[in-house]
């Protein structure tokens, strides 16, 4: 079952490759010289922000499927080819004439040596200017084979870290993903709809692209755009500072989640003073981004990498494009996100290194603001930002150190820090996952998906926890679980009753085991938080065990009654009733053969 994840995953990872970093080297050109890392970037964002416009048109005018999407992506890099390879007709007639003439003679060539001594003899100097670069970055790494080796372990563990948990379980591991799976299930299905935009945008063309289903897309997509993310970082540090040991150490502190546990637990927020310990004795690491954030989050830090590079190297109009992309997708995403981006940039722009510390102060100034002053700003997405903000805190200490003993350790200072660094990681900070905060059974997700695939879409209705309905949007119906016992707790046990408006087979999910998301009731929640149906029913460990008690009664006083009951799935944790009343065409012919 893993190795047939993994195989999705990397399927699922290959369709992203090629829609939003492939696709986007043949449509925009780039000088030969610039950095391949930042090109990348670049090339991103301008994909993203145009796959989105072009998601968002196609679901207004409600064509949005595979087709349209293949074929919008394989028109525009035709349009792009002809553009610059064709000036004219008859420039572009003799070109196709030399192309197949050049086709039709390497057919003809029977001897494969012959072939590759005319390919040899043909792009001679650019080998050799291959060679010269490949040779040049051997020595680079010669020069600095600890380096290379500790940046390679940060990469090689930030992506088993990261990918961990969407090759081994299914169900999704934060609560913000089920809104973005809903979202995109909504422009797939072409409605419009309101909330999240962008993320939900890339799952929509990924899924149509690679034929997968939105789930499995969400799944492993979250963890691609955190090892982005990852990556980002590093390129921001090493745009700025130009320092190896600091770029390597904020990509661990980041990837790895390797932040200090100041605290046991969170703090109860109730004076000013501890609204402000809350964001400075908890660990970072426990402060999660959702995945609409987290995107925004990466576009900040790669808009902060192109104006640093283009304030430092180049001044040409391509990376203040790319800039301009990051701004309108950061703008998509957050304002507070947007706002944050506009000062650092300010500040970048003046001294790259100023950028980074204005940074690490402005997000903890924010998030403290926002904890000062609840209604004027999220403080959840505030929050997210602070991990990046420790990450790059602590990167800066290492350059200063980096700095400081340069004169008096000359060309060891490098191998000494990472040495250093080696023994900290090893000692108190050893790398660990990022938190989760799973809302369902895994086998509560396989169950979905099971049933979605064995019967006919639109045929079939669930009545389980709200997680389920991003589960089961478009495939089949959805019924909340407390409405259901609401509706039906005082009917089922007559032999008579039926669901009305049932679809052909109805399944009930019950916890036999009600599932926990918090340990113990939270000591102090607000008042909106516990008059929220979904806090009350589902979050609430009290509350849920109710509910799934009485969700039981009520199946087992349907089965007594009536003979249309199975058991369709059951283990240690979660029993799902199976009522087949199928369909209202198929009752009426029986009862006028009968009659």
């Amino acid at each position: 079952m893993h190795v047939l994840d993994a195989l999705e995953g990397v399927w699922i990872l290959t369709v992203f490759l090629l829609a939003f970093l492939w696709v986007p080297i043949q449509l925009f050109r780039r000088p030969a010289h610039s950095d391949l890392l930042l090109r990348c970037a670049g090339n991103f964002a301008r994909a993203l922000l145009g796959i989105t416009a072009a998601v968002l048109l196609l679901v207004r005018l409600k064509t949005l499927n595979s087709a349209t999407v293949t074929a919008l992506l394989a028109s525009t890099i035709a349009a792009t080819w002809l553009l610059r390879n064709a000036g004219s007709p008859k420039v572009l007639g003799r070109r196709l004439q030399t192309a197949a003439i050049g086709t039709l003679q390497w057919f003809e060539m029977r001897s494969f040596r012959r072939y590759l001594l005319r390919r040899e003899h043909r792009k001679a100097p650019q080998s050799k200017s291959a060679d010269s670069r490949i040779s040049q970055s051997f020595q680079l790494v010669q020069r600095r084979e600890l380096l290379v080796a500790s940046l390679a372990i940060v990469l090689v563990l930030t992506g088993v870290l990261g990918a961990e948990h969407a090759v081994r379980e299914l169900r999704l591991n934060q609560p913000g993903q089920y809104d973005i799976l809903l979202r995109a299930r909504q422009l797939i299905l072409n409605q419009v709809g309101s909330g999240p935009l962008v993320f939900p945008a890339v799952i929509a063309t990924v899924s149509l692209l690679s034929a997968r289903e939105p789930m499995q897309v969400t799944r492993f997509l979250v963890p691609i755009v955190a090892i982005l993310t990852v990556l980002a970082i590093g390129l921001l540090l090493r745009t700025c500072m130009r320092c190896g040991v600091a770029c390597v150490v904020g990509m661990y502190c980041l990837g790895a989640a390797a932040f200090p546990p100041v605290t046991d637990g969170p703090l109860v927020a109730v004076s000013l003073t501890r609204k402000l310990e809350s964001l400075i004795r908890v660990s970072p690491a426990s402060f999660r981004a959702s995945p609409e954030i987290g995107l925004g989050v990466l576009f900040v830090l790669l808009a902060l990498a192109l104006l640093a590079d283009w304030y430092k190297n180049t001044r040409r109009w391509d990376p203040l494009v790319d800039v301009a992309c990051c701004l309108v997708l950061v703008g998509l995403v957050s304002r507070s996100l947007l706002l944050l981006l506009v000062v650092v940039s300010a500040a970048l722009l003046l001294q790259p290194v100023v950028g980074l510390v204005l940074l690490v102060v402005a997000s903890y100034g924010l998030a403290a603001y926002a904890a000062l002053m609840p209604n004027t700003m999220d403080l959840s997405i505030v929050r997210a930002v602070l991990p990046i903000a420790a990450a790059v805190g602590i990167a800066c200490l290492f350059a200063l150190a980096q700095v400081v003993l340069v004169p008096l350790a000359g060309r060891a200072t490098e191998p000494i820090l990472l040495v250093a660094s080696l023994v900290v990681v090893a000692i108190w900070f050893p790398p660990h996952q990022w938190p989760s905060q799973c809302l369902e059974y895994e086998s509560a997700a396989r169950v979905t998906q099971r049933i979605a695939e064995g019967f006919p879409r639109q045929k079939w209705a669930v009545a389980a926890p709200v997680e389920q309905l991003a589960e089961t949007f478009g495939l089949g119906g959805h019924e909340d679980l407390a409405e259901f016992l609401e509706k039906y707790r005082d009917q089922v046990s007559n032999s008579d009753f039926r669901f009305p408006d049932a679809r052909d087979d109805m399944f009930v999910y019950v916890e036999k085991r009600p599932f926990q998301i918090f340990s113990r009731e939270p000591d102090t929640p607000s008042f909106p938080v516990l008059a929220d149906a979904t806090y009350r029913n589902y979050r609430s460990p009290g509350g849920r065990a109710s509910l799934e008690s009485a969700a039981l009664q009520l199946c087992e006083s349907y089965r007594k009654a009536h003979s249309d009951t199975d058991i369709f799935f059951e283990d240690e944790d979660l029993r799902v009733y199976h009522i087949h009343q199928g369909s209202r065409e198929t009752k009426k012919d029986g009862a006028r053969k009968g009659s």
